[in-house]
């Protein structure tokens, strides 16, 4: 059996790791590919400046001949055929390729015209070339009538615009002259001196056609390493390969385009990258083969086992900083230094300023890696003797030791606030955050570790109310605020003796809504003046206080006393972080049933994702010991933090609750009916129940029993009512299958 299930393994795992190994293969080949066409790209562009510049060269070469005033006097105002002549062949005589040069009269008529080679006066009247050269030449003259300006006396002068550093006006493109590839330039004839005196009309122009032979793009193609750099003409239907570079003549028409062999570095990498992969395929196989092999081994010799769970009993598994627990306790251990040698401690709250927006926008892993990032910055941002730690989802906690002068400890809370506004470099993206700060000094009068944190509680809430990104030094005058936590809590307690809480119900339906499954119990404190108060008014002053035990074991054991009214009901209770931590939790609620003899199976412990997330090694230990006397343990609110698939695997909850925020949203936005269809069916995977909370309208009422919710919860079934309602609504159910059943037996008498 055991050999069978470690070869599945070994063979699920092989599997995986040659699907992964696949997977980077064809990620090689994908990143070679782009690579090739990055890199052709790059030579495109290469190539694209090096005709720029080669168009800028010959330019410069005509702007000799046609930007001189002697040649305006001589090839246009008053035309000198011998004067041309002479100038032209010298030119002619230094050109090592065919070459055409011609002059041009302003009407687009030839005056003068000479070649080298197969080019000739019969070159520049064939057809193609005739249509390019008169749009060139249109181009040109219009660009010349853009740079003449008035001279004041009824004539005009020569103004280019010397801000682009060239005189010349002129147009270029490459053309087909006899079939080959050759580069023509039209420059307009112009003075030098701009106080020239112009002729009206628009000038004359020298036209340069030079042919284009292989020697000349191997030239180009090793200046710029591209090799076999060669022209092809344009053929009808032709497709141009990947690495080329479109041609077009002065009618702005195709004619063909260059090509060249591309430089391949990703498929080189990949040619020699290919082996090393086949072979770390079959190392990486043969490896988890002898490691799957020797898993019974390895597992028992993990010696530091024992120091790792101690570390993680006292470390947050996220940041890896100090948990409340640790902190708590180097805490008592500082203040019983306060007063010695003057010296003082002091303890800073810090709360991330809107993190929950991080959440929302970018996502939980987002918000994760703000956290570490945070926890780095505070460990820097402190001494050697101080404390970080993690409090809570985006809260920290610092121990400040070793100073004597508060004003070194206020300094703390300055270099906090500067190295939390610096930007977070998250998820290749740039965050920016600030925090809100609580500071205490403790001094000879103040030695109760939790008088200090309710103090720094409330000196950090003042900053968030201040307006947030500040700290705020807790002041006697804040103790108002202190006397009215004080005040309720001396009244919760008085509601304690005097029977004040009252417990509520809200019934937990079935799918068709017609039979009530459990229920949820709800306190609520019936206040002598302000009457009757929700959770929300008290609940977290009785967290912080001892009060949570006595409101805890109250809730608890009435709603097993009620619950005995309704021996097919299950009661839910759910239960608040501070009670979850307690180690003697999971005793004395077992206890407290034993007392009410209520069946632990019909009694449900509610938890939220934060008591198992902020507190991961001690819930699972509490989720143990619940199960072990057959409590339940659902999940409440889920969707709303973590919702992680890891956890509710390694918790393997009963039961988890859809929030309602989920719910209220399924008749209006398809996100959340997806989300709400997607958690049925995960928990249908894991083997859990689902309740869906917040249920208001028949149309929520359709979908989630569509959706396949086992047990539904909210207004529209029936509000928070009192253990008498309860009772009388199972009085009417039963009514009701009795009335049903006696009908289904008479129909069936009659049938």
């Amino acid at each position: 059996m055991h050999r069978g299930q470690s070869l599945r393994i070994t063979c699920s795992i092989a599997g995986l790791m040659i699907a992964a190994l696949l997977i980077a293969l064809g990620g090689l080949y994908w990143a070679a590919s782009k690579t090739d066409q990055s890199m052709i790209r790059y030579e495109r562009g290469l190539l694209r400046n090096a005709l720029e510049v080669e168009r800028e060269r010959v330019a410069k070469e005509i702007e000799t001949f046609a930007v001189n005033d002697a040649a305006y006097l001589h090839a246009h105002a008053n035309f000198d055929r011998f004067w041309v002549e002479h100038r032209i062949s010298q030119r002619l005589a230094t050109a090592t390729n065919d070459t055409l040069v011609a002059i041009m009269a302003p009407d687009h008529s030839l005056r003068y015209i000479a070649g080298t080679g197969t080019y000739s006066a019969e070159t520049i009247v064939s057809p193609g070339l005739a249509h390019s050269l008169r749009r060139m030449m249109d181009n040109v003259q219009g660009e010349y009538e853009r740079t003449v300006a008035s001279d004041g006396a009824g004539g005009t002068t020569f103004a280019p615009d010397y801000r682009k550093h060239i005189q010349a006006i002129y147009d270029s493109a490459f053309e087909i002259i006899d079939t080959r590839l050759a580069f023509v330039t039209v420059m307009a004839i112009v003075p030098v001196n701009d106080t020239t005196r112009l002729i009206a009309g628009p000038p004359s122009v020298v036209i340069n056609a030079r042919r284009i032979d292989m020697a000349s793009l191997h030239r180009i193609g090793n200046l710029n390493r591209l090799s076999n750099l060669t022209f092809e003409g344009a053929a009808t239907g032709d497709t141009m390969p990947p690495s080329t570079l479109p041609l077009y003549n002065g009618s702005s028409r195709p004619i063909g385009w260059l090509s060249w062999t591309p430089s391949r570095h990703g498929t080189s990498m990949l040619d020699e990258a290919s082996p090393m992969m086949v072979l770390a395929m079959l190392v990486l196989l043969i490896l988890a083969v002898g490691v799957l092999r020797h898993t019974h081994v390895s597992t028992v010799r993990l010696a530091f086992s024992e120091a790792l769970a101690r570390h993680r009993a006292l470390h947050d598994d996220l940041s890896q900083l100090p948990n409340r627990q640790l902190f708590s306790r180097r805490l008592s251990e500082a203040l019983e230094t306060v007063g010695v040698e003057g010296e003082l401690v002091g303890l800073i709250y810090v709360d991330l300023d809107y993190f929950k927006e991080v959440n929302d926008t970018l996502g939980h892993q987002a918000g994760d890696e703000l956290i570490k990032a945070v926890a780095r910055r505070l460990q820097s941002a402190i001494g050697p003797g101080d404390l970080v730690s993690r409090i809570s989802g985006d809260e920290f906690a610092l121990l400040v030791t070793g100073r004597t002068d508060p004003a070194t400890i206020i300094d703390v809370c300055r270099t906090i606030e500067a190295t939390i506004a610096k930007p977070f470099s998250i998820d290749e993206q740039w965050l920016h955050s600030s925090c809100s700060m609580g500071l205490v000094i403790a001094d000879s009068d103040t030695h109760a570790p939790a008088e200090l944190l309710r103090r720094a509680d409330i000196a950090l809430y003042r900053a968030k109310a201040e307006g947030r990104s500040r700290y705020v030094l807790f002041q006697e005058s804040m103790g108002d605020e202190i006397r009215l936590s004080q005040q309720m809590e001396r009244e919760l307690r008085q509601a304690l003796e005097e029977d004040q809480f009252e417990l509520l119900y809200q019934p937990q339906v079935s799918a068709d809504g017609r039979t009530t499954l459990g229920v949820e119990a709800l306190i609520r404190w019936r206040h002598p003046e302000k009457g009757l108060l929700t959770p929300y008014h008290f609940m977290s002053i009785v967290e912080r206080s001892d009060l949570i035990w006595q409101v805890g074991a109250w809730v608890i054991r009435t709603a097993c006393r009620d619950g005995h009214a309704w021996p097919d009901l299950s009661v839910a209770v759910n239960v608040s972080p501070a009670q979850i931590r307690h180690p003697e939790f999971a005793r004395v609620l077992h206890l407290i049933l034993q007392e009410e003899a209520f069946d632990p199976r019909r009694f449900e412990v509610e938890v939220t994702e934060s008591v198992v997330m902020d507190h991961i090694e001690s819930a699972a230990r509490i989720f143990e010991s619940l199960r072990h006397i057959g409590v339940r343990i659902a999940l409440d609110d889920f969707g709303t933090g973590y919702s992680s698939l890891s956890y509710l695997r390694r918790f393997a909850f009963d039961k988890f609750k859809i929030d309602r925020s989920f719910i209220t949203a399924v008749e209006s936005e398809p996100e959340a009916a997806a989300i709400v269809h997607t958690l049925v069916a995960l928990a249908d995977a894991l083997g859990m129940k689902v309740t869906a909370e917040g249920i208001e309208t028949e149309g929520q009422h359709r979908f989630v029993q569509a959706s396949g919710c086992d047990q539904l919860q909210g207004y529209l079934f029936s509000r928070p009512v009192t253990a008498e309602e309860i009772t009388a609504r199972l009085d009417v159910e039963r009514s009701h299958a009795d009335l049903t059943a006696s009908d289904t037996a008479m129909a069936r008498s009659y049938g």
